[in-house]
Parts: C-alpha cells; structure tokens; sequence
C-alpha cells in the first residue's frame, strides 16, 4: 500500500518523490508475502543443500555415582537437551526478526550509510538471519573448518597409566558433565557472535570485527573443547586423557 501511495506522490510530484521510492516498496512488501521463500532463501544461500550438523555428544551414565559427582551429572544430563532446544528456538525467532528487519531496510535511502538499502550492514543482517536459520549446520561448518568434523567430542578415556580404571569410572561422568556445559556456553557464544557480526557492520562502534571473531571461533573452540584436547594433545606427544 505504501508502494501504491508513493508510485501517486511521484505522478503528482516528481521532483520531490523519484520512482524509485515506490519501487522500493512494491519489492519489499513481495518479499513480507513470501518471507517463507525468503527465509529459506537466505538459508539456502549459506549452507546450500544443508551441511552437517553439530552434535553426537556422548556421556557416561551416572550409574554407581554418588553425592556431589551425581548432582553434577544429573543436573548437566537434564538440561543439556532443553536448553539446546531453547537456544535453537531463539535463534530462529531472531532469524526471522533480523529477515523483517533486513526487507525493511530496502526502503530505506542510501542517506542511511550501512543501514540503508545497499549497506554493508543491510547485507550482514541477511547473512546473520541465514547463518541463524541454519544455527546448528552453521556450527558444524566452523567446526569441521576447525576440526575436521562436526562431531562433539565430550566422552572422555582416561588412560590406565594415570588413575585405574575403577577410579577412572567415577571421574569421567564428571568430566563429561564438564565438557557439555562447556558446549552449551560455546553454542551461546556463537549465537552471539552473530549479533556482533551484524552490529559492527551497522557502524555500532561498541562492537567490532575482531570481538565477532573471537565469539565465533572461541564458540566453536568451546563447542568441540574435546576435539580441540585431542589436538593439542598430539601435538606435545601426550595420552592421559582422550575424547570421543
């Protein structure tokens, strides 16, 4: 309706409106009919036909724990799957908020800088809305950049030549507790790297390249921490404790 409305101001006042004004309008009310399309548009963009997700983590059950080694197991065992769930439900409301957001700013001027309708930061909000419609393949991309593979490594083995095995069964359910709860902060680090992402690329001066970086690789370092153990591991020669 605005593109309608400005398409008359331009016939009754050309000078003041250019055509071009509701043009804008008419594309971008096309893509709020079709914001499914659209969103997997730019899903389809990132991932193409969908790459590998992250996950495969693994646990020791808690069987024959006791006290406070129990408690850890059992609290990370139990909000482990929700609160991925909660975090994938966040970042696809936010995908699409971020897909609204970037469709608006295409009836915007070029006056508006990076946030106008040809900015760098029209163009990152559209990558950022990809990248979190497609949050989980997005992580297992940085993560086989990284690692070579999207599986989550938190089952650990702990050598015999350091504890015996009996003492080894009471240690690694806690470990494993550890690196999972390490992963759920890594896969909130991620999701913020995104925002980050976007935000420097808007101009926001509080944010910046390097600190979207560091979110997005730190996230995937703490995502897979056991892949990343294993590694460093190899490199000084060492095979006390290993994770798959």
């Amino acid at each position: 309706m605005a593109g309608v409305f400005k398409f008359k101001d331009h016939v009754d006042n050309p000078a003041q409106t250019p055509i071009s004004a509701g043009v804008k309008r008419m594309i971008a009310g096309g893509m709020l009919f079709a914001t499914p399309f659209m969103a997997a548009a730019v899903q389809g963009t990132l991932d193409g036909a969908g790459g590998t997700p992250i996950g495969g983590a693994k646990m020791h059950p808690a069987a024959g724990l006791s006290g406070m080694d129990q408690m850890i197991t059992s609290f990370i065992s139990n909000i482990a799957g929700p609160a991925i769930i909660l975090l994938e439900a966040f970042s696809y409301i936010g995908a699409i908020a971020l897909l609204l957001v970037g469709i608006i700013r295409l009836t915007k001027t070029a006056q508006e800088g990076p946030r106008g309708p040809a900015g760098l930061g029209t163009l990152m909000t559209f990558i950022a809305s990809g990248a979190l419609f497609s949050f989980s393949d997005m992580a297992g991309i940085f993560s086989n950049s990284l690692f070579g593979t999207s599986t989550v490594a938190t089952f650990s083995n702990i050598s015999t030549a350091v504890i015996t095995s009996s003492d080894a069964a009471q240690v690694e359910p806690v470990i494993d507790s550890i690196m999972v709860f390490v992963m759920i902060v890594g896969l909130i680090a991620f999701v913020r790297g995104l925002f980050v992402l976007k935000a420097f690329a808007d101009g926001n001066t509080q944010s910046s390249l390097a600190q979207a970086l560091t979110f997005l690789i730190g996230g995937t370092m703490a995502i897979n921490l056991g892949q990343l153990v294993n590694f460093l591991e190899k490199t000084v020669n060492i095979s006390g404790i290993t994770f798959s």
